[in-house]
């Protein structure tokens, strides 16, 4: 999950995870935590609240680089009984963009495990759509419609791509994030980077960069036949922790 930087509430907050989801619910927080847990593998999390309820969760195992997202991460989480946890404050804005960059990690209702469950969460800690399309217009962000959602598809495989929408960054900032970014591409992939530079050298400021961001996992998973798939997962978790802490 691609998620602008946040501020510090707490670090290294341990205990069970329903019990960390109800304190944060009942707080009204506003913000993500990054989970840290080893349930056959080890694996981080990213949840991301808006005033106490949970509006997308997403997993990326550590060694597999596999993912799960939205009601089965979800899902999955709130079976732990034994984690670590992060927690970080964002802004409604940045909620919103968050919201808006990880569509399909977005949790719409509480997983089927919680039905009938004694003690077991409401609906009440899941966002509804008519709060979440609130957030989205307050801050003039568009949600992209079915048939934009497949233009961005068809566009992003045929090379080019269409902001949907976009507002400007630090352009010195930008320029560091792009370098980091072209000099991780440079690392993993070697002589092999072009594909991936291209795109990232293409991009004009940090919300086109996030934008584009599959265009970039496009390319650089095309070069599976000349690069280890492993080095390639790396590199994208790579890129992403870099555009997660510079926006």
């Amino acid at each position: 999950m691609l998620i602008p930087k946040g501020e510090v509430l707490e670090l290294g907050k341990r205990g069970n995870f329903r019990d960390i989801l109800r304190e944060l619910s009942d707080s009204g927080f506003t913000g993500y935590i990054e989970v840290s847990y080893k349930k056959g593998e080890l694996s981080k999390a990213k949840v991301l609240f808006s005033n106490g309820k949970i509006v997308a969760a997403g997993i990326q195992r550590v060694i597999s680089k596999s993912e799960v997202v939205g009601e089965k991460a979800l899902e999955e989480l709130l079976s732990l009984e034994n984690c670590v946890a992060d927690v970080y404050i964002l802004d409604e804005e940045k909620v919103a963009k968050a919201l808006e960059w990880n569509k399909s990690a977005v949790v719409e209702h509480l997983p089927e495990t919680e039905a009938g469950m004694e003690g077991g969460l409401t609906e009440e800690v899941i966002i509804t759509p008519d709060e979440r399309e609130a957030i989205l217009q307050k801050y003039g962000i568009k949600m992209p419609s079915e048939e934009e959602i497949d233009q961005i598809i068809t566009s992003a495989l045929d090379g080019s791509y269409e902001i949907i929408s976009a507002t400007s960054s630090t352009p010195g900032d930008f320029e560091s994030l792009k370098k980091s970014l072209v000099s991780t591409a440079e690392l993993y992939l070697g002589k092999m980077s072009k594909k991936v530079v291209d795109v990232i050298s293409d991009c004009s400021s940090a919300e086109e960069l996030v934008e584009r961001f599959d265009e970039v996992r496009n390319a650089a998973k095309s070069l599976v036949i000349f690069v280890p798939r492993k080095k390639i997962d790396e590199m994208i978790s790579e890129m992403e922790k870099l555009v997660g802490e510079s926006i």
